[in-house]
């Protein structure tokens, strides 16, 4: 779908957008893919009490769900790790929740020894039809290997893991999870309370379960005069994605619950009248279940431009829509970079916009912890730990719900 379906000949740049949604094709074999999946789970000592138990029984519910096929490991961590569970297929269930159950709170938090245990497990019981995943949670910030994390996370998703990273409360760093989830393909969730650790868990595998293709790009051929200016995913939820020298923007798996809407924001310059190609776009994935890699048909994107003064634009409302709650998230990422750089009084007067916007949504919760927020800025000069998550995750949840479609 084009924002312009018709634009005006002038010789000045433009702003176009296009909006596409990627979701298997109803021929493709919809059989389930085993999992290969490992749990890496924070036992540092502030996990203790209410947070573990409710991370055990997480685990125990995941066991059951498991089908024979399907492979699990179980790595803990705080300043060492520990493979409780090697990888193994048909899962002893009785005996796999025994070992979860034995998990004690110890130590501080140094993530990276968990990641690469968990990344060995993967590595070990990987199969050319599995799908590789981790579940990594904590509570706290890492100390003194956040790069190594984000390295790590890298040759994740350039190796086919994705990676669910959770944060429970409000002292683990959320710059440094988001991270990791996006360059693997996976992503991240916040939990603010431990009473949605279970549910966290038992959606990411639901949704692990219903991947058909592992690994889904797409590629951009500009036309000539267009540039491609930005690029977002708007759902499941919104993330601005990455676009690497040869114009391909790596998208991660994608499951038949589970469409990708993308939003392309072009700039196009030197119109003339006629019929203007925008772009061509091709969507490739690994779809295990075929024999090749999908596909090599390429998708024209053209617009009419006309000179006749008296034509109306007119923009769909769905991108409008979408333009709008991708505006609120733009307005949230500068607002952090204004803090970021001690350009307080901007980064307030954007949070006190963004919560007026978002009443306007009816996002009355998010508008309200933006408004405090702004508040506690424009005394403090900082924000809270738990009210930066809640805006930042807030915002990433604002994406399009298929009534809006």
């Amino acid at each position: 779908m084009l924002s312009h379906p018709t634009m005006k000949a002038s010789p000045n740049e433009q702003a176009c957008y296009v909006m596409l949604e990627i979701s298997p094709s109803k021929d493709l074999p919809t059989s389930r893919l085993p999992l290969n999946l490992c749990l890496v789970l924070d036992k540092s000592t502030s996990m203790q009490g209410v947070r573990l138990q409710q991370v055990k029984e997480a685990t125990r519910q995941i066991i059951d769900f498991l089908e024979p096929e399907d492979t699990l490991s179980l790595v803990v961590f705080s300043d060492k790790a520990e493979v409780l569970l090697p990888g193994q297929k048909n899962v002893d269930k009785a005996l796999a929740k025994s070992v979860a159950s034995t998990i004690q709170p110890s130590g501080g938090t140094e993530m990276l020894q968990g990641l690469l245990a968990g990344l060995q497990e993967i590595q070990t019981n990987r199969s050319d039809m599995s799908v590789n995943h981790i579940i990594l949670l904590t509570d706290g910030r890492t100390y003194g290997d956040d790069e190594e994390c984000l390295k790590q996370a890298e040759w994740a998703g350039l190796n086919q893991i994705s990676l669910s990273t959770m944060g429970i409360g409000a002292d683990w760093n959320e710059d440094l999870l988001e991270k990791m989830a996006d360059v693997s393909g996976g992503s991240s969730t916040y939990i603010n309370t431990p009473r949605r650790i279970v549910e966290s868990f038992k959606a990411t595998v639901r949704e692990l379960s219903t991947i058909v293709a592992r690994e889904v790009s797409l590629a951009v051929d500009l036309g000539e005069n267009v540039l491609l200016h930005e690029a977002f995913q708007i759902a499941p939820h919104i993330r601005r994605l990455e676009v690497n020298d040869d114009n391909m923007i790596a998208l991660g798996p994608l499951g038949t619950n589970n469409r990708k809407i993308i939003v392309l924001e072009l700039r196009v310059s030197r119109t003339e009248p006629g019929t203007k190609q925008l772009l061509r776009l091709n969507v490739m994935g690994d779809v295990p279940t075929q024999t090749r890699l999908q596909s090599n048909n390429w998708t024209d994107i053209t617009v009419n431009v006309t000179d006749d003064p008296e034509t109306e634009v007119v923009i769909p409302p769905v991108i409008i829509t979408a333009l709008g709650k991708l505006a609120i998230f733009k307005m949230q990422e500068k607002a952090m970079q204004d803090m970021a750089s001690g350009n307080i009084i901007a980064a307030t007067q954007r949070l006190e916009t963004m919560a007026t916007r978002l009443l306007n949504l009816g996002e009355t919760e998010l508008a309200r912890a933006a408004l405090l927020e702004a508040g506690r800025l424009a005394r403090t000069g900082s924000l809270s730990s738990e009210g930066r998550k809640k805006i930042r995750y807030g915002t990433r949840s604002l994406s399009i719900l298929p009534k809006e479609l």
